[in-house]
């Protein structure tokens, strides 16, 4: 990790040093989490609501501050394509219970198309009882904390984005109405540990080592007031494979493909501050019977069908510098 910070630090400085175009940001991010108890259903392929059952289960905080480097690649004097550029970007995010360099390098051939590639390196720790990074025990005692700077989380990731604005057709003020589509191809895990077995990473566990996608779509329109943008996001996200799962999780159902329509708005105070806010309802593992009162997971259950429920609010505060 020390190697990491060195080199996360050197990047910063020499990308500062020769920047043709270069930006700073810092995006605070926080989310609430109701409580929603689940609801068991007996039968097969059963789809249902859980409601909310309590006022908090949850917070999250965190900060990222990045710093882009961009290199403009023109291919001609077209529109589509004499925007294109490079963009070299270094990151580090800090929450309470981690801390995570992240590196990463963007192209795009043409306006309407992105590609990326990023690596993260992380590491954890225990804080008022939420889990920075841990291991699975056993379903009774769920997971034990690993050692900070000794233990660590790993992230490579490679996606492609497509974007298209009404408004570069019909010009006008009011006539963008976006469209925005990603796919993430990533591979994440924890080192140290049985790779068969699940772990827990930033308070949320479930995890495991391999190979996971990650898509999102988003449909928005924008407008030339504070309120920008209003819009519907929609996720879907799972794990292509589980191939290297222990077959004890098989009736849990590792590969469940986890479903969020998100709307969402972002109020752009200017050109250096903007505020998106969201609201999550998504959805998860349904099982045909409630988790005993010695668990604390769910791993013991059998999956039968998708459950839906309010997640969370959340709020992401953007400053460019």
């Amino acid at each position: 990790m020390k190697r990491i910070l060195a080199l996360f630090c050197f990047v910063v400085l020499s990308f500062s040093l020769f920047a043709n175009s270069d930006n700073f940001s810092i995006t605070t991010d926080f989310a609430y989490y109701p409580k929603s108890e689940p609801v068991a259903k007996e039968g097969s392929d059963v789809n249902r609501f859980a409601p909310l059952s309590g006022v908090y289960s949850g917070l999250e905080f965190r900060v990222v501050g990045k710093y882009n480097y961009i290199i403009p690649t023109p291919f001609g004097s077209n529109p589509l394509v004499k925007g294109n550029n490079l963009n070299l970007s270094c990151a580090f995010e800090l929450t309470p219970v981690s801390i995570a360099p992240q590196f990463s390098v963007s192209f795009t051939p043409i306006a309407f198309l992105n590609f990326s590639a990023s690596a993260k390196f992380a590491t954890g720790w225990e804080f008022i009882g939420i889990k920075g990074m841990g291991e699975y025990v056993s379903n009774q005692d769920g997971y034990k904390n690993l050692t900070p700077f000794k233990n660590y989380f790993y992230e490579y990731k490679f996606s492609s984005l497509f974007q298209f604005d009404l408004g570069a057709i019909v010009p006008g003020d009011w006539t963008h109405v976006v469209t925005m589509a990603t796919y993430d191809v990533i591979y994440k895990g924890l080192t140290g540990i049985d790779t068969s077995k699940p772990w827990i990473w930033q308070g949320t566990g479930e995890g495991f080592n391999g190979w996971n996608y990650n898509s999102t779509v988003v449909l928005g329109y924008q407008m030339p007031l504070i309120l920008q943008t209003v819009g519907l996001q929609f996720e879907f996200s799972g794990y292509y494979s589980d191939s290297n799962i222990d077959k004890s999780f098989e009736k849990w159902n590792p590969t469940f493909m986890k479903i969020a329509i998100n709307p969402i708005c972002i109020l752009k105070f200017n050109e250096k501050h903007a505020l998106t806010i969201q609201l999550g309802f998504s959805s998860r593992r349904g099982f045909s019977s409630e988790k005993s009162s010695d668990d604390k997971t769910n791993f013991a259950l059998d999956y039968n069908g998708r459950e839906w429920f309010f997640n969370r609010i959340a709020f992401s505060y953007a400053i460019k510098l």
